[in-house]
């Protein structure tokens, strides 16, 4: 099986423009020999400014045997966003109307009621059941358009299949070009391999940024959250000082709650009365890094910011602000990542910030400047991609070599600018809540999906954030199997690793499985044994130097049972299991498969031997 690229497309106020049109002329495809990767220009041969909506690849499939027998792996828009794979019959992700602006490029041509219509980001992954060949399309460079894949399946073969750099109605003026971003087209035997490949062009052709080593700190959200308070830091601190030996961390991390309000990020609130300079002086003294959250594209109606510089902000099509959420009852703007003046406080507070001592920056909520489609920019040429990815280099220039963290990303615009990249969700100290769930929402499942279809990109991309450690008994709803659960899937994939539990009050028992976890932290070689098997992947498989682990993760609410075959996974060499968490023996192999039968959230987790 393989992908054909058919045709470029050009579409300008919902027409397509061909080749042939008389003042508007498609350049010709070009090939990188070193990557194969294609792209294509437009020219405006018109007397006239053009609204460009999008550059598009028409695609084909070739050699699969069967839409029955197809298999889907969609990528997600941002690290919220679902990702996963779906089959001949299913329908995409459910999203939840009020985020999908979030969560989705193109949210108004979005349906996830629809069977057999998919829409993946950055990349698409086919399976061809009958054969076990795989094919791969993604865009190795991303710093220009936003990008999906859209393809339609029909019992009699595929309806529609193509690849789109949004362009989003930024205006092209008479003489100038465009051109699309690059796409690759991989094939083999081997579709997690494929994924990886393509994550290793994508950080070359990028300039990819990662680290060192991989860092381990303290986070202050998921215990304190927004109540959180300059005494609460300062008592962590002091508490993890003289515990290092037990909890050898190396970031203390403020997160929301100090602020004075959304974009007035260098004002704190009445809990920090000292200001963020002593807390950075604090956690020097104690030997450690300070980290800070901020959300650099998000300003609140009520700030100083949004009074003096309302011209800062995105508006909509009749020159007035655009508000697009709203952030604890009060309207939220957006700072414009193509104004001047706006690039230059963001330079401006994020220096200041480095001059405070602030060591490591976690940017939040930066899908937000990329939120507002049919937004206007000061520069009317730029799209939402290049809008946001100009405000993150601006922060990246004022922060140097500092470790700079993304979070609720558009996970394309940030390679190369970001050193970490939070992949998944957020985790919640709560199975699930009392409400409809959607594929994107905070719950411990959700992350799970992400984080192990997401293992390719760790330490090609960036260091991955799988979100931080939650081990205690209070404040959490979480049972003992539960929080084993996330516990273990962490020590399957590692990445970054934030502790987020009160230590004061952290029970001895729990406080072991953040120590095994400190202990046991890297970058590791893992993989979905079970990815077009299921939407949640519960056979994991992890290498970690000379060891290797295979965990099985039951996200169902009944107890289920599962098997691996061994040899068609390359684990014929297998011997023996071990039981990593209890110690104990582990299932016998029958007939070359090891079967496992889970209790409800819970997980085993095998070392091979």
């Amino acid at each position: 099986m393989k992908i054909k690229i058919e045709a470029p497309l050009v579409m300008i106020a919902g027409q397509q423009i061909g080749q042939d049109a008389g003042e508007l002329i498609v350049g010709r495809l070009e090939t990188d020999p070193q990557n194969s990767a294609v792209s294509f220009g437009f020219c405006n041969k018109s007397a006239e400014a053009v609204r460009l909506e999008r550059l598009s690849f028409s695609l084909s499939l070739e050699g699969f045997s069967e839409v029955t027998g197809l298999r889907v792996y969609r990528e997600g828009w941002t690290m919220a966003s679902a990702c996963g794979s779906a089959r001949f019959g299913e329908s995409d992700f459910k999203v939840d109307n009020n985020y999908q602006k979030f969560c989705v490029a193109d949210s108004a041509g979005y349906q996830s009621d629809v069977e057999n219509k998919f829409t993946s980001h950055h990349l698409i992954l086919l399976k061809d059941e009958a054969t076990n060949k795989f094919a791969l399309a993604g865009f190795i460079t991303s710093a220009e358009h936003l990008t999906n894949f859209e393809i339609e399946l029909a019992s009699s073969g595929v309806t529609s299949f193509t690849a789109n750099c949004l362009h989003d109605g930024a205006l092209v003026y008479p003489g100038e070009a465009v051109s699309s971003e690059e796409l690759v087209l991989l094939v083999g035997d081997d579709g997690y391999a494929l994924l990886q490949e393509f994550a290793g062009l994508w950080a070359k052709r990028m300039k990819a940024l990662t680290w060192d080593h991989v860092p381990t700190g303290w986070c202050s959200w998921y215990y304190y959250f927004d109540k959180v308070t300059e005494k609460d830091i300062v008592d962590n601190i002091d508490f993890i000082s003289a515990n290092k030996d037990q909890f050898p961390l190396e970031y203390i991390q403020l997160d929301d709650g100090y602020q004075a309000a959304l974009g007035d990020w260098l004002e704190c609130n009445e809990k920090f009365p000292n200001g963020i300079k002593y807390l950075a002086d604090k956690s020097h003294e104690h030997g450690f890094k300070f980290g800070l959250w901020s959300a650099p594209f998000m300003v609140e109606k009520r700030s100083r910011l949004f009074r003096e510089h309302p011209d800062w902000m995105v508006k909509d099509e009749n020159g007035e602000v655009m508000f697009v959420s709203e952030w604890r009852g009060e309207p939220v703007a957006v700072l414009d990542g193509t104004h001047p003046q706006a690039l230059q406080y963001l330079y401006e507070v994020y220096s200041k910030k480095v001059e405070w001592g602030v060591d490591y920056i976690k940017i939040d909520f930066l899908v937000w400047a990329c939120a507002g489609k049919g937004g206007c920019y000061y520069d009317k040429r730029a799209t939402r991609g290049q809008a946001f990815r100009r405000g993150l280099q601006a922060i990246r220039n004022a922060m140097g070599d500092k470790f700079i963290l993304g979070c609720t990303t558009p996970l394309g615009q940030v390679v190369g600018l970001v050193n970490g990249e939070r992949i998944s969700t957020d985790i919640t100290p709560y199975w699930q809540p009392d409400r409809k769930i959607y594929d994107e929402a905070p719950t411990v499942y959700n992350v799970c999906r992400n984080v192990i279809n997401r293992a390719y990109m760790n330490g090609r991309l960036w260091i991955s954030d799988p979100d931080t450690h939650i081990a205690r008994i209070d404040n959490n709803k979480l049972t003992g199997d539960e929080v084993l659960l996330w516990t273990y899937a962490l020590f399957m994939t590692g990445g970054m690793l934030l502790l987020s539990d009160n230590f004061i009050t952290l029970d001895s028992g729990r406080a072991e499985l953040s120590k095994m976890l400190i202990r046991n932290n890297g970058i590791f070689r893992s993989r979905p044994l079970d990815l077009f098997e299921r939407q949640i992947p519960a056979i994991w498989l992890c290498e970690k130097e000379n060891s290797r682990y295979v965990g099985f993760f039951n996200f169902n609410d009944d107890e289920t049972t599962y098997s691996l075959g061994l040899s068609e996974n390359n684990l014929s060499d297998v011997s023996a299991l071990k039981d990593h968490i209890s110690g104990g023996s582990a299932p016998e192999i029958v007939s070359d498969k090891l079967t496992c039968t889970l209790k409800p959230h819970a997980c085993r987790i095998f070392e091979v031997c």
